[in-house]
């Protein structure tokens, strides 16, 4: 056995203390998922999870799914309605898919003088709980899901409620206190010790807790004594599909992430700054090419020109032509939590994967088999000329990595396996209609 994987590939569940009361069968249901951001366009880890199980919850499983949303200034709610079905969004100045603002700036300072995290008054808005207590009076649901931490302090009064926990958000604000600037180091290490608690609470205050990964769902159950689900992060092999390796160069390096995400632009920064250096001495002809949506001032700045090579292509509107040239996938994280959809989309179209262990943390995956693990520079050097020196290896790589997605982390199957969690939930009250 080996430190990042989970004694087997099934989805499974954590669970403690007495048991709920089980639904009859698997009939279609009426969902509410309340979401910290407008789920389309699926540019991001999160927002793809989110877009991925409301879409499939709907068209595939039959459920009636109704989207409540904060939704920044320039959020297309039009865009979610064609892609998800109804949606309810409520204006905010800002949210998590935008990069960092001035109202997010003072929202941060208004946070350190308070007992309160800035999580709490970024996520938690008055007139979004207004919105929820009305479609709760108005309409009758089956179940409420909020999806992350952060939104799981909402009232949902008489009603089942599911929390997808995503990641241990005060586990990575400890990490990044570790990181960046004094004043940044002390921001998040002030901000971690107020989000765990009101992390924890939200974790208790739920029917049901998600969690993307076997290590997390038992630090969740640990702590609250719970029943949790764990509901992988997946990928949709239909439209990542697989492509030959053939015509392609290993020395042809891609990065894809969001890079509004702190965790990713410093895994930029210090591939580009830390692993370049040596690669250009020993692998003349190496390149890297960074997909991602807004990439911050210090990473635009990395990008050396036509003729250099960094390649800072930011946003794109189809990651897949650069998965299809791209020769090595290379996930350079040393922060973060939750699962990696980058890992498991550069599987699904069949591209060989260097990465930290950090930045395949919670899949089922094997050194050597389905990836190279690698941590200081040195050892992605030693990787990336690993991969040269035999083809072979690259194409093991790759069929192991398209094989076990195809297996264990589809999005149908895993958005199956979250209905059938919803049949085990208490029935609601059914209360008359106002």
């Amino acid at each position: 056995m080996f430190p990042n994987v989970l004694p087997s590939p099934s989805i499974g569940s954590v669970r403690r203390g007495a048991g709920v009361s089980v639904r009859e069968g698997p009939s279609a249901m009426k969902l509410l998922i309340v979401t910290p951001h407008l789920p389309a366009p699926p540019d991001s880890g999160g927002a793809r999870r989110m877009f991925e199980l409301i879409r499939h919850l709907a068209a595939r499983q039959g459920h009636e799914v109704v989207t409540l949303s904060l939704a920044g200034p320039d959020e297309d709610v039009a865009l979610n309605e064609r892609e998800l079905g109804r949606v309810v969004a409520v204006r905010v100045p800002a949210t998590a898919r935008m990069p960092p603002s001035a109202a997010k700036r003072r929202t941060q300072l208004r946070s350190l003088v308070s007992r309160r995290s800035f999580h709490h008054y970024f996520y938690r808005r008055p007139a979004l709980q207004r919105r929820l207590s009305q479609l709760l009076a108005a309409e009758r649901f089956d179940l409420v899901q909020f999806e992350y931490s952060a939104m799981g302090g909402y009232a949902a009064p008489g009603v089942p409620t599911v929390l997808d926990v995503v990641d241990i958000e005060h586990d990575v604000l400890g990490q990044q206190a570790r990181e960046g600037s004094a004043a940044r180091r002390l921001f998040n290490a002030i901000e971690a010790r107020k989000f765990a608690a009101e992390e924890r609470a939200a974790w208790h205050a739920a029917t049901l807790c998600l969690a993307t990964s076997e290590p997390d769902a038992r630090r969740v159950a640990a702590a609250t004594g719970g029943r949790v689900e764990v509901i992988p992060n997946g990928v949709d092999t239909g439209y990542f599909q697989r492509r030959p390796l053939a015509g392609t160069d290993p020395r042809d390096l891609l990065f894809v992430g969001a890079l509004r995400y702190r965790p990713n632009a410093e895994a930029v920064l210090f591939f580009v700054e830390q692993v370049m250096p040596l690669l250009r001495r020993a692998i003349p002809g190496v390149s890297l090419t960074v997909v991602g949506v807004d990439p911050p001032p210090q990473i635009t700045a990395l990008d050396r020109g036509a003729q250099g090579d960094v390649h800072i292509a930011g946003a794109v509107p189809d990651v897949r032509p650069y998965l299809a040239a791209g020769g090595t996938v290379v996930v350079p994280l040393h922060v973060g939590g939750g699962t990696r959809l980058k890992i498991l989309e550069a599987f699904a179209a069949g591209r060989p994967v260097i990465s930290t262990r950090l930045g395949a943390a919670g899949l089922t995956v094997r050194d050597g088999e389905q990836l190279l693990f690698a941590e200081e520079p040195a050892a992605f050097v030693a990787a990336l000329q690993h991969l040269i020196d035999e083809p072979a290896l690259r194409e093991r790589l790759a069929e192991s990595g398209h094989a076990l997605v195809r297996a264990h982390y589809e999005w149908s199957a895993i958005a199956r396996r979250l209905a059938d969690c919803y049949t085990e939930l208490p029935v609601p009250a059914r209360q008359p209609m106002r």
